[in-house]
């Protein structure tokens, strides 16, 4: 997380594959916060005619389809081999890390300006993103209902391929501010997320008014000084 404080708190969400990241971040939309995907980046991304060039360049025709790139074939080769997977990510997340903080700052000059952004990234912590937010929310789940929640999207072990290149539960835990253990039930999720932006923005609140009284104070001592 970031030592200094932004004018509007930024929260970064992360949680590991079928956590319930995404629904955590519609109720964060819900209670008015400003909300950008990291996974919309990326799908935007791969529409680029510059990161399709470097792709096709690596990998050839197999992972093209209508023109721009077959996710699904490229998810099969980088989640079997670490380097090719580290290669992609450092082709995407510059642009995704770019593009979050220009959207970030673009809210400042929204209106209705919002008093909490949000983006979801599932590699918070994995891609150093983290240090560019204010706190960190971390929806997690038992492992054998997350892997319940993907049976449609992936086999067993590419599940379990993921699962292993990503970050141990406990260390995000660690890193964390806010952490929800996701069994499936959505009201004490949308609790959970509600208590945490009301603690959010209290905090940002009372720091707020503290900078205004030392605005204050700084401007009185300097008026005696004058006299």
């Amino acid at each position: 997380m970031t030592t200094k404080r932004h004018k509007i708190p930024r929260l970064g969400l992360t949680g590991g594959i079928g956590s319930g990241k995404s629904t955590a971040l519609a109720y964060l939309h819900e209670l008015g916060a400003a909300v950008i995907s990291s996974d919309d980046v990326v799908h935007e991304l791969y529409a680029r005619e510059d990161i399709v060039a470097a792709i096709r360049e690596r990998y050839g025709e197999r992972v093209m389809a209508g023109g721009g790139v077959d996710r699904r074939v490229l998810g099969r080769i980088v989640f079997k081999d670490v380097a090719e997977l580290q290669w992609l990510e450092g082709l995407l997340h510059p642009h995704v890390r770019a593009t979050v903080d220009a959207w970030a700052k673009g809210q400042l000059k929204a209106r209705p300006r919002p008093a909490l952004i949000a983006a979801e990234v599932p590699l918070l912590f994995e891609t150093g993103m983290s240090g560019v937010f204010d706190y960190v929310m971390l929806i997690t789940a038992p492992e054998d209902a997350r892997r319940r929640r993907l049976t449609a999207k992936l086999t067993e072990s590419e599940f379990t391929r993921r699962l292993a290149q990503q970050m141990p539960e406990e260390e995000k835990v660690a890193r964390s501010d806010f952490v929800f253990v996701n069994t499936g039930a959505r009201k004490a999720l949308r609790d959970f997320v509600q208590d945490a932006v009301a603690n959010i923005l209290a905090a940002a609140d009372t720091a707020e008014a503290a900078e205004a009284a030392a605005a204050a104070e700084a401007a009185e001592a300097g008026g005696e000084e004058s006299r």
